[in-house]
């Protein structure tokens, strides 16, 4: 007798092949639904956050950086990607007149976003290499205290940011990969209030980021 005039085999083989079919959708949702969270080091080079008349500019020293991030896989290709970044310039004063410029430390920035990622796979390996790119917006922070010429700046300030970024993923084990990530937060930053009688104005100015990091998936 034939599959077609047996309706219970037709009926048992269809019932095979969607269980088949239900597991095999199922586990790759679980593959690609797995949180990373990435630890990173790197370094931080940012332009003048504030300028004033002439020459006179609040410039900040290139630093180590320090970042945490998780991604959510929401679609194949496709993930949120929440990060914090922090370090720690030093801020001068330049172009003052008959001074030069007057060292400030104690400064510290903070940048905090939300971006969605699209990444492609490099290769057909079970563990390929990625590439992908980014774009967010979240806020940039800076917090400053200190004196200069004797009298004492307490300034902070927080704003709008646009982050963008681009990096590699390379998977070194099951679980573990190696990020690197070039990334810059462009802010318009407020006018520093102690600052205010030196002319010194906020503008936009990019923060540029290279970092490294460990990846670990959940």
């Amino acid at each position: 007798m034939l599959p077609f005039q047996r309706p219970g085999l037709v009926l048992l083989s269809s019932f095979l092949l969607i269980t088949s079919a239900a597991e095999l959708a199922q586990a790759q949702v679980k593959r690609e639904s797995r949180v990373e969270l990435t630890g990173s080091v790197g370094y931080l080079n940012a332009g003048d956050y504030f300028t004033g008349p002439g020459a006179t500019a609040l410039d900040n020293s290139d630093a180590a950086a320090f970042a945490l991030q998780a991604k959510v896989p929401v679609y194949r290709g496709l993930s949120v990607v929440i990060a914090a970044t922090h370090a720690e310039p030093e801020w001068r004063l330049t172009g003052v007149p008959l001074l030069g410029s007057i060292g400030l430390p104690g400064a510290s920035l903070w940048f905090g976003d939300a971006a969605l990622r699209g990444s492609l796979d490099l290769g057909r390996s079970a563990r390929p290499i990625s590439v992908f790119g980014q774009i967010g917006a979240g806020a940039a922070r800076y917090a400053v205290s200190t004196s200069i010429l004797g009298n004492r700046l307490e300034a902070h300030a927080t704003n709008f940011a646009l982050a963008l970024g681009a990096g590699l993923g390379i998977p070194i084990g099951r679980r573990l990969g190696v990020e690197i990530l070039g990334k810059d937060y462009i802010a318009s930053f407020t006018t520093v209030r102690d600052l205010e009688s030196l002319g010194i104005e906020g503008q936009r100015a990019h923060t540029l980021l290279a970092l490294a990091g460990l990846r670990v998936s959940f």
